[in-house]
């Protein structure tokens, strides 16, 4: 909290309205309501080191406070998806074992229907309501190291959670600020949901460094047209996102995008050469850069553009591994590869889930030490920058009482 306000009445969180871009909370602001949930959760019992689940239909203000204030009381976020099944995010709640919930009054419904919180905490427009205190159910072992719990598709046809320590958070944030000399004066364009990494950086780089984070509505997120007249509005500095998204604001309009912008960074998925060129000639004034990591290592390779990979005349590697991260390529029978060569990359390091991960991503290492992506060894393909596991869906879809089998392809 006292980083939070010592960037006093400077602009945290901006959106855009009909009237232009209009200031949603100040760091005073922001740290005060915060500190207002923080105090609540401690009030209800929860230990440091719990974990609580963080549900919006809305982005924006109470999202930010409610992850400000979790963190601010030692808990461990667990961000769910609002536009999720309740199934689905009764089972990542409960197999994540959180004590509760913070969210905002849109997900009444959703948080009604899925029972077992010991606390729950419902975030107003002024602040918070205590909604209910229950007594305390078994959860997850409290883990002070770990700041939240991603999820990603499995195999076993169930989320998988995915807990990321501060220590790897703590690593990838100071790289990118870095990286990108991110400075009170940024404004940084927030895209991304809770539940992916990218949403990490948007807003605890953004908040440690005093720039203002730019939130978007789905709506002005859903088509290229709305989120182009929103970025020109808001003219952020900086943003990070799929590439699904860049090839949408292309496809909306050939005019160029604001001359705002300095650096873009683009992760999820592969960037096709066609479409990045295109979308690289109407962001002539900002550096491009292509992040490569999947949930489980966070960003552990990256690669700043050249005049060549801009022009869509040369491939786009993923480049080379991040300064905390350790990258190398395996055979089948586990024997590293020293030099060129293709096989399976594997990142140990402080974002490493457990330390070392298997990524399942076929790499090759070029002449000139660069690695490039040649797809995966096994069935997981990326839906707009999600990760699916098609024995997920097939596991799913068998469930269903008319279907005997399923099958995808």
């Amino acid at each position: 909290m006292a980083g939070l306000r010592a960037h006093g009445d400077a602009s945290a969180l901006l959106s855009v309205t009909g009237d232009g871009p209009t200031q949603l909370l100040s760091y005073r602001q922001l740290a005060a309501r915060a500190l207002g949930v923080a105090d609540a959760l401690d009030a209800a019992g929860l230990v440091a080191g719990e974990r609580v689940a963080l549900l919006s239909h809305r982005r924006g203000a109470n999202e930010a406070v409610g992850l400000c204030g979790i963190l601010a009381a030692g808990g461990v976020v667990v961000p769910l998806d609002a536009g999720a099944p309740k199934l689905r995010l009764q089972r990542q709640f409960n197999d994540s074992g959180c004590r509760g919930w913070v969210h905002d009054d849109s997900a009444n419904e959703v948080v009604t229907a899925i029972a077992g919180a010991s606390l729950r905490i419902e975030l107003d427009t002024e602040g918070l309501v205590l909604a209910s205190v229950g007594d305390p159910v078994s959860g997850a072992a409290a883990d002070t190291q770990l700041a939240c719990v991603l999820h990603t598709s499995g195999s076993s046809g169930r989320p998988k959670a995915v807990p990321m320590s501060w220590q790897g958070i703590d690593a990838f944030l100071q790289w990118m600020t870095t990286l990108l000399t991110l400075s009170p004066s940024d404004r940084v364009l927030r895209v991304a949901e809770l539940v992916f990494d990218l949403a990490w950086f948007d807003h605890l780089a953004t908040f440690r460094a005093g720039a203002t984070l730019c939130a978007l509505s789905r709506r002005q997120l859903a088509a290229g047209r709305s989120l182009a007249a929103a970025i020109d509005a808001l003219a952020p500095s900086i943003i990070y996102g799929v590439p699904s998204m860049f090839i949408k604001l292309t496809a909306a309009s050939d005019a160029p995008l604001s001359s705002s912008l300095r650096a873009i960074c683009f992760a999820g998925e592969v960037f096709p050469r066609r479409q990045l060129a295109t979308f690289a000639e109407r962001v002539p004034h900002a550096a491009l850069y292509n992040l490569y990591g999947p949930t489980e290592t966070n960003v552990c390779c990256y690669h700043a553009l050249t005049a060549a990979d801009r022009s869509g005349n040369s491939e786009i590697p993923i480049g080379v591994a991040c300064p905390y991260a350790q990258c190398r390529i395996v055979t089948k029978d586990g024997r590293t590869i020293r030099g060129q060569g293709l096989g399976e990359l594997v990142v140990s390091g402080p974002t490493a889930f457990n330390g070392e991960v298997s990524t399942g991503d076929r790499i090759q290492r070029a002449a000139n030490g660069l690695f490039y992506f040649r797809g995966r060894l096994d069935r997981m393909v990326k839906l707009r920058g999600y990760r699916v596991d098609p024995c997920e869906v097939e596991t799913t879809l068998a469930t269903h009482p008319a279907v005997q089998r399923a099958a995808v392809t």
